[in-house]
């Protein structure tokens, strides 16, 4: 039995800190455990290089990054992780890159599936059948997330449970707009679908159109085409793109309203965030959004690609904009009492063993 006057050492492994929910959790989540009897660190597999490095080391969170593939690199890896009591990973690929380490570690393992993707792909079934025996629980932080994985990979006989995502509560200070802003916050991938949004704006009546802005943040192999879109289908309309941005202030100061256009979510991370912001969020209505998202309360659900439907709600904030301030001090207050960062970490101390 560990003293209790010893924090107990915990290393956070991610694929890479680039710019992520799941990411950005991750650290939020070392902030707070260092308040318990917690000593975490990241180990990422990504460049040292890369955005979120930086908010590691101003938020005083050990870090260490590890690019490239070579065999160096997992002995270096090994080596680093003999020093810690607790091994959480946070990603598949990071479980793949650890998969040939996990029989000599003899540390507790704890594997977070962020996503709801089932995995189905061969090397994924593999993957997950070797690494079933060394994993000592497994969290989802959705229902759908842990019912796909089961339902392909069933790890049966190993812990498993649903934790929540949580953020911690601090609402930015917004800036005056005489139009709606809209947002959209993540990787620019087909998953997304960010197009949709575009879409719903160009479904909008011109009145409306003139009363909106877009604001897309995020970097990926859709934004040429998400640009191209704009300019020839509704150059009329104000569209940013931001780019990747880590400033969560200067993003969330900048939206009235976001937009998640995604085909499947875990718990988005984007949209705690927006919600803790006083932000109210439409979102399809796919994966965790609905346990976030409750509709005519913090915002709306709508079927995914149906850009018509969703263009109805954004017609319904341009023509009422005391709902966006309705719905955003609902969603708050929704958050606030049932997403806190604080109390994720109290479940994951309770699987360390805290």
């Amino acid at each position: 039995m560990k003293s209790r006057c010893v924090k107990i050492q915990v290393a956070h492994i991610v694929a890479s800190l680039n710019i992520g929910g799941a990411e950005r959790f991750v650290i939020d989540l070392c902030s707070v455990q260092k308040k318990l009897d917690i000593k975490p660190a990241i180990i990422s597999l990504g460049n040292p290089d890369e955005p979120l490095v930086g908010e590691c080391k101003v938020n005083r969170i050990p870090v260490a990054s590890y690019g490239g593939g070579s065999l160096i690199k997992v002995f270096r890896v090994f080596l680093v992780l003999l020093k810690f009591d607790v091994i959480h990973i946070h990603s598949p690929h990071a479980l793949k890159f650890l998969n040939l380490l996990l029989p000599f570690l003899n540390k507790k393992i704890i594997y977070t599936r962020h996503g709801a993707a089932p995995l189905t792909a061969k090397h994924w079934l593999d993957l997950h059948v070797k690494a079933n025996k060394y994993v000592d629980a497994i969290t989802f932080v959705s229902q759908e997330g842990l019912n796909n994985f089961q339902a392909k990979h069933k790890w049966h006989n190993t812990p498993s449970l649903v934790i929540d995502n949580g953020v911690i509560i601090s609402p930015v200070a917004k800036k005056r707009s005489e139009n709606l802003r809209i947002g959209s916050v993540g990787r620019m991938i087909p998953l997304k679908h960010q197009i949709s949004l575009l879409n719903a704006a160009q479904c909008l009546p011109v009145k409306s159109q003139s009363n909106i802005v877009l604001h897309f943040f995020g970097d990926g192999e859709c934004l040429s085409l998400l640009k191209q879109f704009h300019q020839n289908s509704i150059a009329n309309v104000e569209v940013n793109f931001h780019g990747m941005v880590n400033d969560r202030e200067l993003i969330y100061s900048n939206i009235d309203v976001l937009v998640v256009t995604s085909e499947t979510e875990g718990l988005s991370m984007v949209i705690i965030e927006a919600m803790a912001n006083r932000i109210p969020v439409i979102a399809t209505d796919v994966g965790g959004n609905p346990k976030l998202v409750i509709n005519e309360q913090t915002g709306w659900l709508f079927s995914y690609n149906d850009d018509k439907k969703l263009s109805e709600h954004i017609q319904c904030f341009i023509d009422n904009c005391q709902l966006v301030t309705e719905y955003g001090d609902n969603a708050f207050k929704y958050i606030s009492a049932n997403f806190s960062i604080e109390s994720a970490a109290k479940k994951y101390g309770q699987l360390y063993n805290v």
